[in-house]
């Protein structure tokens, strides 16, 4: 609080002081108190300002360390802007009306929106309390007193009326306000850490709007890459029930032994076991998805089967920016860490403030109408200014500096939160680019490994048909061609949920330069 206010509130009171000699004497008294409170101010505002250079989140945010470079691949080609259209890239209409019901119906969301409203019930609270409060109030009485009673009328000429055993009829209306100085700016620390709650909140929307749309896409394409695998079973089945056909033929005709039926039904039963787990997957996924999205499991699985699903990706669908701090600086997880700071830095302050004296002003302005018999009606102005209180804190053991090292204590819990963000925020992007890298370097590999099992299968089953060759070796051949088979769908599934990990990991698109943005995830 700085001398002029002190001044400023010395004159107020000198001036509703009623006599020269009790001015006189009152005012040596106030000087004394005015000059220790001038010192306590002093000495506050200096803490102050120590206490924000020690406890900045500004400084926290620069020194936690980021590597200067990925130490993953990037992909090679795509576009930054091509982030805000991921889904569309994947050019499937039902994955993106799947997206949107299922952030209609995620209770998520819901929380994250009641969260927003209460950040800025918080920021409006905060704003107000750096304003006056006014108040409005009305009052209206009707009294008859006993015995009687003189009214002076204030009129000239007219003296004192009686309104002995009359009654008495009186109105007022006015409005009453207070306020608050923020003398040593605590209430304004609050507001500017309300404020960056409110964006905070605005971010973690954005944040949950993101998992949601990821949660949906990983589900869906574990369902759709789950039918693209029991499509291999199911043909891999019928390829073993048209064997056994044959071979039950052959063995009828005497040109097989009959251990080689009982091996080809053995074949056919492992592989309709397979297709059932396998299917039974498939339907938990599709439970899944009818639980994200509410639409009804029957009309679900009809635009299942109407749509048809391309696992191939063609091209890269994004890139990402090769210095690793642009890209964190883009998660609104990291951003609410870091405004959880700028709040916890202020608490610090606004503790630290408690403990200093506090000013405020009351005042009132209306007007009254009062009538009653004998002396007629009269009506006029009432106003007030006043008090002007200064209040400050003269004995509570322990409890400044118990407040304050526990507001300390929060401080460094989110600094270290913050940090571990970073930290995460690096390596999810890491893993992700990661596990990219291997799909695109693996994926030539493991056609050519597919094509030449194909051959061989296709090789020994002629043999097989031309009696140079047993089941045991087809069956052989078989289980490594649907190794091979699922190894090419495995590929497509992680590389399309890398890209998924990766979108999410880079922050979803969103822009904290637009906070106020609460559209859908598109």
């Amino acid at each position: 609080m700085s001398t002029y206010h002190y001044v400023r509130i010395l004159a107020s009171v000198e001036s509703a002081l009623p006599t020269k000699t009790t001015k006189k004497t009152m005012s040596k008294k106030l000087t004394i108190f005015v000059l220790a409170a001038c010192y306590a101010s002093l000495t506050g505002c200096s803490t102050m300002q120590k206490l924000s250079e020690k406890h900045s989140p500004q400084n926290t945010v620069n020194s936690t360390k980021i590597a200067e470079k990925w130490q993953a691949s990037l992909p090679h080609s795509g576009s930054a802007a091509n982030l805000t259209q991921f889904w569309q890239q994947f050019d499937d209409a039902l994955l993106i009306e799947l997206i949107e019901a299922a952030q209609k119906e995620s209770a998520t969301l819901a929380s994250a929106q009641s969260r927003i409203a209460q950040a800025h019930a918080s920021r409006v609270n905060a704003n107000a309390k750096l304003l006056p409060t006014v108040d409005g109030t009305a009052s209206a009485s009707r009294s008859v007193q006993q015995p009687a009673t003189s009214i002076n009328t204030g009129q000239p000429g007219q003296g004192s009326q009686s309104s002995g055993g009359e009654p008495i009829n009186s109105g007022q209306v006015g409005a009453q306000a207070s306020w608050e100085l923020d003398i040593f700016g605590a209430n304004r620390r609050a507001f500017s850490a309300s404020q960056a709650q409110e964006n905070a909140a605005n971010a973690g929307w954005h944040e949950a709007r993101v998992a949601v749309a990821a949660e949906l896409a990983n589900s869906y394409f574990n369902q759709r890459f789950c039918t693209l695998q029991a499509n291999v079973l199911q043909a891999d089945m019928r390829s073993r029930a048209e064997s056994l056909r044959v071979t039950d033929i052959a063995v009828g005709a005497g040109f097989s032994a009959p251990a080689n039926s009982h091996l080809a039904k053995a074949s056919l039963a492992d592989a309709q076991q397979q297709l059932k787990a396998q299917l039974a997957q498939c339907d938990a996924e599709i439970k899944v998805l009818v639980a994200l999205t509410n639409v009804d499991e029957f009309t679900l699985r009809e635009k299942l089967q109407a749509q048809t699903f391309k696992p191939s990706l063609n091209g890269q669908l994004f890139a990402l920016n090769e210095i690793p701090a642009s890209v964190i600086a883009q998660r609104p997880d990291i951003y609410a860490a870091e405004a959880d700071l700028v709040s916890a830095a202020a608490d610090i302050q606004t503790t630290y403030a408690s403990s200093l004296p506090k000013v405020s002003l009351n005042g009132a302005i209306g007007w009254m109408w009062l009538s009653g018999g004998g002396f007629g009606t009269t009506d006029g102005k009432t106003w007030s200014l006043g008090p002007i209180s200064i209040t400050f804190p003269i004995y509570h053991p322990g409890v400044k500096e118990a407040n304050l090292a526990k507001s300390e204590a929060k401080y460094q819990e989110y600094a270290a939160i913050y940090r571990e963000k970073v930290r995460n925020a690096v390596k999810e992007v890491e893993q992700a680019l990661v596990n990219l890298h291997s799909t695109e370097v693996r994926q030539a590999d493991i056609e050519t490994a597919l094509n030449g099992y194909q051959a061989s299968f296709d090789a020994t089953q002629t043999k097989v048909n031309a009696g140079f060759a047993n089941l045991i070796e087809l069956e052989d051949q078989r289980r490594v061609l649907i190794a091979a088979q699922n190894n090419v769908i495995n590929s497509q599934k992680l590389r399309t949920l890398s890209w998924v990990n990766l979108y999410r990991a880079a922050g979803g698109g969103w822009d904290k330069t637009v906070l106020s943005d609460t559209g859908n995830a598109k």
